[in-house]
């Protein structure tokens, strides 16, 4: 009779991976959900694939190993000794991945390893999973019922056209002035120093050929003329006395400002 084998999953990761990596990445290949991922990294063993053959054990194992996950293989319990599978009252419509290995992951193999060889005990309740295997790397995901399908969007491109092959799609870069000639320039002596060029030329000095120098003067005659004693008549005038009023009334500023409105302050009691 051919070998039977079991691959189930302790939460266990490889060397150099991640645990989160590894869950990310089971939970791709499984299509597992967060509750299903608690379950199968929880510590105790989770069957993952139970009574399957040496082949499939295999594409198990290669798989769990690529996404960084170890997986626990032991061999299965003899056929004899596991009740049948239920028969399915009514399959409404065939399980997706995410349930089915949800299924997987609930049934009641949490129970822990028997000390004898270390394989995790029979469980007569369990689901058959035989039916189970995993697809080939490349092929599709999703079934085409599941996929999310967008219609084509339609543009109208009537007023578009495409230019001949080669032809440019903007102005050529107009070509750079020549250098300017530099051969009648050249190098100065170490330490030369460099001529300070002005930058306008200094004014011409003023004309006074019109100007001449007087004789000797003690500029006697630039002197004030004198002023004659002036006595002012002071006739009409008189002081006014001490403490007299300087303006007239119609000389002085008139401030006529209004009260302000305190109609609406009132004082409080206190």
């Amino acid at each position: 009779m051919e070998e039977r084998y079991t691959i189930a999953f302790a939460g266990e990761c490889l060397p150099g991976h991640a645990v989160e990596t590894v869950r990310q990445r089971l939970g791709q290949l499984f299509k597992a959900d967060d509750a299903t991922l608690d379950r199968l990294f929880s510590g105790k063993r989770q069957t993952v694939k139970r009574d399957c053959d040496k082949a499939t054990a295999l594409k198990y194992k290669q798989a769990m190993e690529q996404a960084g996950a170890k997986p626990v293989i032991s061999r299965a319990s003899s056929p004899d000794t596991v009740a049948p599978p239920a028969k399915a009252a009514e399959p409404a419509r065939e399980m997706t991945a995410a349930e089915r290995i949800a299924a997987v992951a609930a049934s009641s193999d949490q129970t822990s390893p028997s000390p004898g060889n270390g394989d995790p005990a029979p469980s007569t309740t369990a689901p058959n999973t035989s039916h189970l295997s995993i697809e080939p790397a490349g092929a599709d995901v999703l079934r085409p019922q599941e996929r999310d399908t967008t219609p084509p969007a339609s543009i109208d491109t009537s007023a578009l056209s495409v230019d001949d092959q080669a032809q440019r799609l903007s102005e050529p870069t107009p070509t750079p002035p020549a250098a300017p000639a530099t051969d009648h320039l050249d190098m100065g002596a170490v330490g030369e120093e460099i001529p300070r060029l002005a930058s306008e030329p200094p004014p011409p000095p003023p004309d006074i050929s019109a100007l001449d120098m007087s004789e000797a003067n003690d500029f006697s005659d630039c002197a004030s003329l004198p002023v004659a004693d002036i006595e002012p008549d002071l006739s009409g005038i008189n002081l006014a006395p001490e403490g007299s009023s300087i303006l007239d009334d119609s000389e002085r500023k008139k401030d006529e400002a209004l009260a302000p409105d305190t109609s609406h302050l009132r004082l409080d009691d206190s």
